[in-house]
């Protein structure tokens, strides 16, 4: 069985509105996890639309080590409530493109037991160029709440061993301190990812049993940046026994931009063409309506 978990916050009825698009064929369940301290969506309502919410008492703000939490016990919620082998990640904004028995298919055929988005190895041993700097910062260097003055101050006069992160969504900046080693090495090596997944009932045992027994890498991720965008695919790629592939979804962003475009009327025509099964943003019902059209052929 194929399961969707779907990562909301925002406008419920968009979210009821995917539960039905990703229900269509009978050929997937759905689970939701929904953010009730930015908007309510109801228990009957999910269910009404065709889903199940999953609860849980995890407060998280954005990209920090609680929110990688919340999705690893997510998952984990999800194989118990279906008992589906396989569940794909899915945001209040995502949509389909093609239909879920599509991806059923292609998942249950598949060589691998995780897709991922743009999945790579990070050396931390010495920065990268531009743009994987980025990265080296996020999980090379241990962040702490502080505000963007101090943090300024105290990252240009520490030089390479500080630096101050401004966050998006209303979130504190972080002062980044590089702390003299980390948790990876030739055994263990950081990878970077999407924490947009396509997983296998296997590949989430794997995870929460490298999450349970990787104590020193966990404290690690806890003080790191965006820790969900390189846990799952370290975890499976420190694994020998799961095998990761490419994951296929329609995903633009700009340069330097934290979140996606939102896709418009004028992206349909790419979207259906694109042959990913799930496109993300797309938040105009107008667009839902012609992505239903071209999906049910």
């Amino acid at each position: 069985m194929l399961a969707f978990l779907v990562l909301s916050h925002r406008n419920p009825g968009q979210v009821l509105r995917l539960i039905r698009a990703l229900r269509e064929g009978d050929q997937a369940a759905v689970t939701v996890r929904h953010d009730r301290r930015r908007s309510t969506l109801e228990a009957h309502d999910a269910e009404a639309a065709g889903g199940s919410l999953i609860t849980d008492a995890h407060e998280f703000g954005w990209g920090d080590a609680a929110y990688l939490q919340m999705i690893l016990d997510a998952l984990q919620a999800t194989l118990r409530v279906t008992g589906a082998q396989w569940v794909v990640t899915a945001s209040g904004q995502d949509y389909p493109l093609r239909p879920a028995g599509e991806l059923k298919a292609h998942l249950a055929a598949s060589d691998h037991q995780a897709l991922l988005h743009d999945s790579w190895p990070l050396d931390l041993d010495a920065p990268p160029e531009p743009p994987k700097d980025e990265f080296y910062r996020r999980y090379r260097y241990r962040h702490y709440p502080m505000p963007r003055g101090p943090a300024r101050l105290i990252g240009r006069a520490l030089g390479p061993l500080a630096y101050q992160r401004s966050m998006p969504a209303g979130a504190p900046d972080l002062l980044g301190v590089r702390p003299p080693r980390h948790p990876f090495g030739a055994g263990l090596r950081c990878h970077v990812s999407s924490d947009w997944l396509m997983v296998h009932r296997r590949a989430i045992e794997s995870m929460a049993r490298f999450a349970r027994d990787n104590t020193a890498v966990m404290r690690h991720y806890a003080r790191a940046a965006m820790p969900s965008e390189s846990f799952f695919a370290t975890a499976l790629a420190a694994d020998p026994e799961i095998s990761v592939g490419p994951a296929s979804r329609a995903i633009r962003f700009q340069p330097g931009a934290p979140h996606p475009d939102t896709w418009g009327e004028e992206d349909v025509g790419e979207l259906l063409a694109s042959g990913a099964y799930l496109g993300r943003k797309v938040d105009d019902p107008g667009v839902m309506d012609r992505l239903d059209e071209g999906r049910r052929g």
